[in-house]
């Protein structure tokens, strides 16, 4: 499927061509006729969404590195491209933000110096190839992010990229240290601003577009939690129990349509990665369910832009 944003998506089950009809699932959000939002966020507004889709980006981390979408009503991936950046020899593709200008903002970490080192770059989704060193260098605690926008209010459109220091995830699944650090990311200046401690050693985040943020976190083995934190300081607002899943050694997540998506590895250290959906919103009853026991990626990130569907559509 080629939408007016320049990104060619490949046509879903169940889904029509972009030319229009009542079952299309996949929209460009920029465009006048891509879904309305009335709880904040949605494809106007001050900082209106321009070539991006709605539904879930993810990372693909094995070489060469990728970004799949994720469309969640057919439960299938197509590819978008592969990425361009000139990320240093060794270096790993570990996490990925969406911005509403239809750019992924990535987090690459080496382990090959004399100690691990963190940068950050920024791709066209309508072309990875032209990846973009932004210069960031994540030395020390910082060098490896969790990401994820979240709109500034309510009643907002415009919306802000958000931070977790996740260094203590070298020594999973035996985390023995404490909280980490949550962070605004000034991606004008390219730099970073720590707002408080929070209490999970390893995170990642995603927001929504009401202005919310969360925080998958790891509890221990095969428990995780899922957080919904203060923008402000990082503090806990709401959490709540993943009983029986395991961030494992690649792990990512998303908020769309009323739900939670999980992307983690099938077992362990295994190659490729599962989807678990979380029924949030409770419209059908509540709980997690594996919805994709085996998506045939390696999933390190994931990002949806603060544009896409915060209910469930239609």
């Amino acid at each position: 499927m080629a939408l007016d944003s320049g990104i060619t998506v490949g046509a879903t089950d169940g889904g029509v061509d972009a030319e229009g009809g009542d079952d299309v699932i996949v929209l460009d959000v920029g465009q006048d006729d891509g879904p309305s939002n009335d709880n904040g966020g949605g494809d106007g507004g001050d900082c209106p969404c321009e070539n991006v889709l709605d539904g879930i980006y993810v990372l693909h981390s094995t070489d060469p590195p990728a970004i799949y979408f994720y469309d969640p009503p057919a439960n299938d991936f197509t590819e978008i491209g592969q990425l361009g950046c000139a990320a240093e020899f060794g270096a790993t593709a570990n996490s990925m933000a969406i911005d509403r200008q239809g750019n992924a903002w990535l987090n690459y970490y080496s382990l090959s110096g004399l100690a691990p080192s963190g940068r950050m770059y920024r791709a066209p989704l309508s072309g990875l190839d032209q990846c973009e060193d932004l210069g960031y260098q994540g030395d020390g605690a910082w060098y490896l992010l969790g990401m994820g926008y979240a709109v500034d209010g309510a009643a907002s459109s415009c919306d802000t990229l958000f931070v977790y220091n996740s260094d203590q995830y070298s020594n999973y699944p035996d985390f023995v240290g404490g909280g980490s650090e949550f962070a605004r990311f000034d991606t004008a200046e390219i730099d970073l601003t720590i707002l408080g401690a929070t209490d999970y050693p390893v995170g990642e985040l995603t927001g929504t577009s009401d202005g919310r943020m969360f925080a998958i976190a790891t509890v221990a083995v095969d428990q995780s939690i899922l957080v919904q934190l203060g923008k402000s300081d990082g503090a806990e607002l709401e959490a709540t129990a993943l009983d029986g899943l395991d961030i494992t050694n690649a792990f990512a997540f998303a908020f769309w349509g009323g739900d939670v998506y999980f992307f983690t590895e099938t077992s362990a250290g295994a190659p490729t990665s599962k989807v678990t959906r979380l029924d949030y919103d409770n419209n059908e009853g509540g709980g997690l369910a594996v919805v994709n026991a085996d998506s045939g990626l390696h999933i390190a990130g994931a990002g949806v832009s603060t544009c896409a569907s915060f209910t469930p559509p239609g």
